[in-house]
């Protein structure tokens, strides 16, 4: 035990940007002051994109297959370059303590290399997480389905995953801002929730959130919350936790069917009782399972730049329940109008609706559904 006091053994949290968007957040990433703790890790099939990465472990992944020339915004390619470079990846991981995938869904090589990776880090046991960010819906629905179809895949190896939406981010901004400032707002919403998590991982609090409790968290598995919130008065609290709760590119995820919480409090000075207990409580509001387990820190840091700082994991959250207000209903559906179906295979009603990308394929097969009846 002593041993163990006197030279801890340091934790490490690797951070893997896979395909152009997510080597762009490595980028960023690196321009931040993170301890040794944070290894950053890009990975791409295109050399050029990789060559302007400023990190020192960069990985070049499908060499023999694209020659370094890119997957063509081909997922099955972005795949087979993970097969092939399987050897250098799995080097890359051993080690850590957890993994964060970063891509953005719905090209080749984020999209299909980026489950895989989950898979190594799944069979290393290392705790994974994914934040994948999806395309622009005038992008192209088959952009937008390729996306879809890499959140299903990384579902599975991964212990949590949040989607990013880049529509959203262009509701929340100015319509003057430029494309590169709006990608580095998100960026920056990465990385203010990354730098609190390492935080609370690597040194210790009051009241202390360890990587076996990290680990406990996530492995309720499902789509997850990650936020943060700040504030310069201390007395505002809840409006922190609100900021911390709502992600202004999430749209998806409702704390209230979570299996697990982390509220992890870091303040300038020790925080009032009232204001600890406050927090909770505002939480365990929100939730509707009586059975979710909350972990809650605490951390004092002199050097905070916010008066109070709150950063919130939530994961385990039901996605059906999370969306349920997102779809029509089935008693919502129109019914067939003298013999002609508005619910049609063009989705007529529907495709300007906003969240027309997300509808379940279910209710898209409802023109075949309701024919295969008339044919009975």
């Amino acid at each position: 035990m002593q041993e163990l006091m006197n030279h801890p053994e340091a934790l490490v949290i690797s951070v893997v940007g896979v395909g152009g968007c997510g080597c762009n957040t490595i980028n960023m990433l690196n321009e931040h002051a993170f301890s040794n703790s944070v290894n950053l890790i890009a990975v791409n099939t295109d050399l050029a994109v990789l060559n302007h990465v400023s990190v020192d472990s960069k990985i070049l992944i499908g060499e023999n297959l694209t020659n370094g020339y890119g997957a063509g915004a081909d997922p099955e390619i972005g795949l087979q370059a993970a097969q092939e470079s399987d050897e250098a990846l799995r080097s890359a991981l051993q080690g850590s303590d957890i993994v964060i995938i970063t891509a953005g869904f719905g090209g080749g090589t984020g999209t299909g290399a980026s489950p895989y990776i989950a898979q190594l880090a799944r069979d290393l046991k290392i705790s994974c997480m994914a934040v994948v960010t999806l395309p622009f819906e005038s992008e192209s629905q088959m952009r937008m389905n390729y996306a879809l179809e890499g959140v299903e895949a990384i579902k599975e190896p991964v212990q949590a995953y949040m989607t990013l939406s880049n529509d959203l981010l262009l509701k929340g901004l100015d319509e003057s801002v430029g494309l590169f400032c709006a990608f580095k707002h998100s960026n920056e919403v990465l990385n203010n929730v990354l730098s609190a998590l390492v935080q609370m991982l690597t040194q210790s609090g009051y009241i202390n959130v360890d990587i076996n409790d990290f680990s406990r968290i996530i492995s309720y598995e499902g789509e997850s919350i990650l936020g943060v919130g700040k504030t310069d008065n201390a007395d505002n609290y809840l409006d922190a936790l609100e900021q911390a709760l709502n992600n202004p590119l999430v749209n998806n995820a409702d704390i209230a069917s979570a299996d697990g919480v982390i509220v992890q409090l870091c303040c300038k000075s020790e925080p009032k009782a009232s204001t600890y207990d406050g927090i909770l409580k505002a939480v365990n509001g929100k939730i509707a399972n009586n059975k979710t387990l909350i972990v809650a820190g605490v951390m004092v840091d002199t050097n905070l730049e916010s008066e109070l700082e709150i950063l919130i994991i939530a994961s385990g959250i039901n996605q059906s329940e999370s969306r349920h207000n997102q779809f029509p209903c089935k008693e919502h559906i129109p019914e067939p109008l003298n013999g002609v179906n508005l619910y049609d295979e063009e989705l007529s009603f529907i495709k300007d609706d906003e969240h027309y990308t997300d509808i379940p394929s279910i209710v898209r097969k409802m023109k075949s559904l309701e024919k295969a009846k008339a044919v009975r």
